[in-house]
């Protein structure tokens, strides 16, 4: 099953898409207004949703709303720890600063939430 990105930034897109293909993981790169329908036929494993803007939080309750079983991560400038601490009440099942997400990106698209910590916060003190 695919991985599904929902990153606006197409610089730190390519990152993950190279990342993503080094593993050996499919990798879908998503606008976010097609986000929900790439969602229907439940087929993704993990959903890694860049959170740039307040519209991310929306979004995420979206996305739970279609598919609450698949697995969303956020992640995040670490100097937005208001907008990291929403996307998680939001819905999101675990929340990164991008420093962290970017070195636990592998983990993450061969383990899914098993490469985190039980909480999902990593490091995070919000």
């Amino acid at each position: 099953m695919p991985v599904i990105a929902v990153v606006p930034d197409l610089y730190f897109a390519t990152r993950i898409a190279a990342t993503a293909k080094a593993a050996g993981v499919a990798l879908e790169l998503v606008p976010p207004q097609r986000a929900v329908a790439r969602l229907a036929p439940a087929d993704v494993s993990l959903v890694l949703l860049e959170l740039g803007s307040r519209d991310a939080l929306g979004l995420i309750a979206e996305l739970k709303h279609a598919q609450p079983a698949i697995p969303i991560v956020g992640f995040g400038a670490h100097v937005e720890a208001a907008l990291l601490r929403d996307a998680r009440a939001a819905g999101a099942d675990a929340v990164l600063p991008r420093s962290q997400f970017v070195g636990k990106l592998p983990g993450l698209l061969a383990n899914g939430l098993a490469a985190l910590t039980p909480s999902g916060h990593e490091d995070l003190r919000l």
